[in-house]
């Protein structure tokens, strides 16, 4: 099915994603499968990877970002999470968000007898700052790629500059002091064994279970929201439908699922992926094909002016109005001077 946005991104398997080696010093070590990437190019929000991390290696300099969110969910294996001053264990079915200005650096460490393999979810954003909190160094990415900068080298405002004045000195900013001034409480991993299933669905045809682990790790104060879906066997958890505004990413962990995409039906088995670019004007939705339990990470932007169309009933919800329900029947368009008094 074709729409004035384009084909629909297909489905992958993760698998067919070929391993990519990142390791430029011994410490230092991971290889990932962008599954993103793979799936529809360059041009996405938000990035989906599965990384696998080696016994004794370190997944990145810790770090944190000034604009962008990161997620971490344990697919097999354990790691040991660094946040700040602390470490916590993480192992098969943990989850660990890190906002975005979260001034707590972030890394991940292979302290096992065996590699560790996660899902790794980070928005993208072109003008990111990244602080590289072990050796006092950020990146500024609008500068481009290797624009990094050392904080301990900061100059004042009229440094350098012909200011008429005779000899002029301006004290240093404390960049490294600021940054270290407010204090902040990382986030705390969470298992997904204990964030409790949420009922959904109404009726026959829509039924099932979803937790929330970003809500559950976060509160109403992330960008990007990381579920697990299970819809029961024969039902699906939520109508077909498409985001303007919002970008969706799916991976089956668990049993057999049935992708509808526009008027196609599409067999999905663990490991496959699937993104769902925002503004593709083609409805999607998940069946649980299978006779038993079916489960699967979604994963989706958080747009406070979102516009949602429901294809099948010829709905859309607006949330841009902050109205509830803020669902509208598309069929009831109206003339721009319809109800004015234009005499």
């Amino acid at each position: 099915m074709m729409s004035e946005s384009g084909p629909a991104a297909r489905p992958i398997s993760s698998h067919d994603v070929p391993w990519t080696e990142w390791s430029e010093v011994p410490r230092f070590g991971v290889r990932y499968r962008h599954l993103t990437r793979a799936a529809i190019g360059g041009s996405y929000h938000v990035g989906v990877a599965i990384e696998e991390l080696e016994p004794g290696k370190q997944s990145s300099p810790a770090h944190f970002h000034i604009f962008e969110e990161e997620h971490v969910f344990v697919l097999d294996g354990e790691l040991t999470a660094r946040v700040g001053t602390a470490t916590h264990r993480l192992k098969a079915g943990d989850y660990i968000c890190f906002p975005a200005g979260q001034r707590a650096g972030h890394c991940l460490l292979n302290q096992g007898s065996r590699p560790a393999r996660y899902v790794i979810i980070g928005e993208r954003n072109e003008n990111e700052v990244v602080v590289y909190t072990d050796s006092n160094k950020v990146l500024v990415r609008a500068l481009g790629r290797d624009a990094l900068l050392d904080l301990e080298a900061a100059r004042n405002y009229w440094d350098g500059e012909a200011t008429g004045l005779d000899d002029p000195a301006f004290p240093r900013p404390d960049i490294i002091g600021n940054l270290a001034a407010k204090s902040v409480k990382p986030l705390a991993p969470i298992s997904q064994d204990d964030v409790p299933w949420d009922e959904n669905g109404a009726g026959p045809q829509f039924g099932g279970s979803s937790k929330h682990l970003t809500y559950a790790a976060a509160g109403r104060a992330y960008r990007v929201g990381v579920l697990i879906e299970s819809p029961a066997p024969g039902m699906r958890l939520c109508p077909t439908h498409y985001h303007m505004l919002e970008e969706e990413h799916a991976l089956v962990l668990e049993g057999e699922l049935t992708l509808i995409l526009g008027e196609e039906r599409l067999r999905m088995k663990p490991g496959d992926y699937v993104c769902f670019p925002a503004g593709q004007k083609i409805g999607h939705s998940f069946v649980n094909s299978g006779t038993g339990p079916c489960r699967y990470l979604m994963i989706g932007e958080r747009n406070p002016n979102e516009v949602c169309v429901y294809p099948d009933s010829n709905k859309m919800a607006v949330d841009a109005l902050r109205v509830e329900p803020g669902v509208f029947d598309m069929s009831a368009t109206r003339n721009y001077w319809d109800g004015e008094k234009t005499a």
